[in-house]
């Protein structure tokens, strides 16, 4: 009943957002764009990261670019069911896609009907804060306390995921892989249903991005345990880095929109510079140092070699993990 509440608040939003777009006049600075109207999907559930990522990003876009932005969950299939809808949809900028790796992750990983070379990278906008963290009564003070507990406690650890495709899960596989331990990974359809779980006790511990639970750190609800990145996140410098904890495992994680392969260049021009001129917004500026978004410009070009350089060390990655089967 929670979620249903959530999903019915999270379509409020987008509407919200949609009239706020349309009650502001464009902001001269920013280009024309061919359409008024525009859906951004996100195959989060409400609450996670794309989610909050969409919905804090067309806050302030909307009415800066004079835009109605729809913001549209669509979950499932590890991000399968997101990636249809966009090569099912038009080619003309009114539909895109709010992406971090899963739709990499899920080509490389299985053989979905649609994949992430049917799209085309637009821009990308921010990278994310990877995290492991527990609840605030957790007897995990630090991730060493974790290791000790699953290797006195062989199969009793519950460690939350995403699903299959997100690299929040593949962060714990290797934590798992590297460690040697016996524990269960617990997959979650969303980082909301996630933190959910971790606040009620059904897992001990949960792997996630820093902005999908900075509203429960503020609460004193979630400790973040460690950071799973080459340094501390700017806003936790106390948080040492799971490699810092004696455990070698760390992610790139990213945020950026993408759309269906054939998607005219000036879209994506046009996005370039709307997006260069948001990252400097006081307001949004605001929202994603406090939720520790790292901002990150990339242009198409860029943002598409990034993607084709993270497919190739994916697989890589799989296949030395034992996840996917060598090629012939």
């Amino acid at each position: 009943m929670k979620l249903h509440r959530k999903g019915v608040l999270a379509l409020a939003s987008g509407v919200l957002f949609a009239l706020a777009g349309s009650a502001f006049a464009q902001d001269p600075a920013y280009p024309a764009y061919p359409h008024k109207t525009v859906t951004l999907i996100t195959s989060s559930g409400p609450g996670g990261g794309g989610d909050v990522f969409l919905r804090n990003l067309v806050k302030t876009l909307g009415p800066k670019w004079g835009i109605n932005f729809v913001v549209e969950n669509v979950p499932g299939s590890g991000g399968a069911n997101a990636m249809r809808r966009i090569v099912e949809g038009p080619a003309d900028g009114s539909l895109l896609y709010g992406v971090s790796t899963q739709h990499v992750v899920v080509t490389v990983l299985s053989d979905p009907p649609y994949k992430y070379t049917d799209m085309q990278p637009i821009v990308n906008v921010l990278y994310d804060s990877p995290i492991f963290f527990v609840r605030t009564e957790s007897p995990f003070k630090t991730l060493q306390d974790v290791v000790k507990y699953a290797k006195d406690n062989p199969g009793k650890l519950k460690f939350g995921a995403g699903t299959a495709a997100s690299i929040d899960r593949m962060v714990v596989e290797t934590f798992k892989a590297r460690t040697g331990l016996d524990m269960v990974v617990a997959t979650h359809d969303s980082g909301g249903q996630l933190t959910l779980n971790v606040l009620s006790g059904a897992v001990d511990i949960g792997s996630g991005d820093a902005q999908e639970v900075q509203s429960q750190v503020e609460a004193g609800k979630i400790r973040i345990l460690a950071a799973v990145m080459d340094k501390r996140i700017g806003n936790y410098p106390d948080v040492p880095t799971a490699k810092e904890q004696g455990v070698d495992v760390t992610a790139t994680g990213w945020r950026g929109l993408v759309a269906k392969k054939g998607t005219p260049p000036e879209i994506a021009q046009a996005w370039e510079k709307a997006i260069q001129l948001v990252l400097e917004d006081p307001e949004y500026k605001a929202f994603y140092t406090k939720n520790n978004g790292i901002p990150a410009y990339l242009p198409a070009k860029d943002f598409d070699a990034l993607t084709n350089k993270f497919a190739a060390d994916m697989d890589k990655f799989f296949t030395e993990m034992g996840l996917k089967k060598k090629a012939n």
